[in-house]
C-alpha cells in the first residue's frame, strides 16, 4: 500500500511526499514546503485523491533537445 508522509522539515516547513509500495517516492510538494501541517496534509490529500484530474494537459519541450 502507498504512503503518504508529511514531514516537517529542517526550516520548520511542512513537506509531503507519496510513496510506492516499492519505497520510491512517486509524488512530493515540490520543495515548496508549507507553513502549517493542516496545509500540507489539505493539498497531499487533495493530489491523491484526484481533485486535479480535470486539469488541462499540456507539455513544454526543450527546444535545445532533440
Amino acid at each position: 500500500m502507498a504512503i503518504r508522509l508529511l514531514f516537517q522539515r529542517s526550516d520548520c516547513k511542512w513537506a509531503w511526499h507519496l510513496e510506492a509500495d516499492n519505497g520510491h517516492v512517486i509524488a512530493t510538494d515540490g520543495g515548496q514546503g508549507y507553513e502549517n501541517e493542516a496545509d500540507a496534509r489539505a493539498m497531499a490529500d487533495r493530489i491523491i485523491n484526484g481533485d486535479f484530474r480535470d486539469a488541462e494537459k499540456k507539455i513544454r519541450k526543450n527546444s535545445n533537445c532533440p
